[in-house]
């Protein structure tokens, strides 16, 4: 957003870039807003927009189902591979009777995370491996077993070219079938995801749970805002963040900068809600951010031009990342491809992580994903067997 003058502008940048990256972090520390989504209705193209019933409590479901009495027992592997100078290690969870089997990948949000943290994965694990799905996970790199450190103005791509690479490894599997490769993805493997799309032809269906509709500067900003609202700041405060927190980031002159500057800096807390410190950059000082950047990368981008099945869940109470525009633009993306076998769905009263929330997202009241979510994912494993 705002950068420091003199010679840690350039330092004081990247570093907060990297926040602009971690914008949609899964670790679940802070808990999300919206507003209502729109009733459930039928879209045009066939992709249908659902916000899901309201209830006076959340429907939740606590415990993973487990295989019957007397099936064959699941099994696993090691997978490891190197990508782009990254060597990757995971696990291979292959399901009961034998394959060729349909697999699934599932893809990290950001921050530290291993093959077994991705929140909410294991739910859906265990459903796809009943269903007689492969899955496979691995440690980031920087986390467990991973080597490697991304860069941070190109981390996403890095990322995606990894899940690129496990796509055409995964492919060459014996027991996996390289026609019916999907992915799940949770936060920022919405950005990952969609770049990877353009990298591979292999993947055959793609989940998006609580990833972002617009690049991660905007994201970013939105976060920066509820946050805010979360912490006490007043209406046109937050009015100020939201209007002029991209203009600032994304100003090609020093003109168009300083004067969202000057708007931002009224803001009495604003360090405090950006969790930076922030200075005017002299005019000698400042430069525009490249936009070949991952910063200004927008999925929306790539899914307007998707024609494989896409699942895209958000929680009415996000904060971290905006589920109105996020559900609007991947509707409208997708009627723009012609896309007829997606589904994209807003569960109420949840959050970032699908976890239950008060007011408006502040605050979490609880650490189970609900039933609605589950039965989602239930039905599309249902629906792209049937393709």
């Amino acid at each position: 957003m705002v950068i420091t003058t003199g010679t840690r502008q350039r330092a004081s940048a990247v570093a907060l870039l990297a926040a602009v990256f971690a914008v949609v972090g899964c670790a679940g520390a802070s808990q999300e807003t919206t507003t209502a989504a729109s009733p459930a209705a039928p879209s045009a193209g066939g992709v249908t927009t659902t916000t899901s019933p309201a209830a006076t409590s959340i429907d939740m479901e606590t415990t993973v189902p487990s295989a019957e009495a007397g099936t064959p027992k699941l099994s696993s592997e090691d997978f490891q591979f190197r990508s782009d100078g990254f060597d990757l290690v995971g696990t291979l969870h292959l399901p009961a009777g034998t394959g060729p089997h349909g697999a699934l990948i599932m893809v990290h949000g950001s921050g530290p995370q291993t093959r077994d943290s991705i929140p909410t994965s294991g739910l859906v694990k265990r459903r796809f491996l009943d269903a007689g799905y492969a899955v496979l996970s691995w440690d980031k790199p920087g986390s467990g077993e991973s080597t490697g450190v991304f860069d941070p103005e190109y981390g996403n791509t890095q990322r995606a070219t990894i899940l690129a690479d496990a796509i055409e490894e995964l492919a060459h599997h014996s027991a996996v079938n390289p026609d019916r490769i999907g992915l799940w993805g949770l936060s920022e493997a919405g950005w990952v995801m969609p770049q990877a799309l353009t990298m591979t032809d292999r993947v055959a269906f793609m989940i998006v749970v609580s990833g972002g509709g617009e690049d991660s500067i905007e994201q970013q900003v939105y976060q920066w805002t509820q946050k805010a609202r979360c912490g006490g700041a007043t209406p046109d405060e937050v009015a100020v963040m939201s209007q002029y927190g991209a203009p600032a980031l994304k100003a090609t002159s020093y003109n168009e900068y300083h004067e969202a500057m000057e708007q931002l800096l009224t803001i009495s807390n604003l360090d405090h809600y950006i969790g930076v410190d922030i200075e005017f950059a002299g005019e000698d000082d400042w430069r525009p951010w490249p936009r070949e950047i991952d910063a200004f990368f927008d999925p929306i981008d790539v899914i307007e031009h998707t024609r494989i099945p896409v699942l895209a869940i958000f929680g009415e109470h996000d904060i971290q990342i905006d589920p109105t525009q996020g559900a609007d633009a991947y509707e409208a993306a997708l009627q723009r491809a012609g896309n007829t076998e997606s589904h994209v769905e807003t569960i109420p009263a949840v959050g970032h992580t699908l976890q239950p929330t008060t007011r408006e997202g502040c605050t979490t009241t609880g650490s189970n994903a609900p039933r609605r979510y589950l039965q989602i994912i239930d039905e599309w494993i249902e629906s792209v067997q049937d393709r």
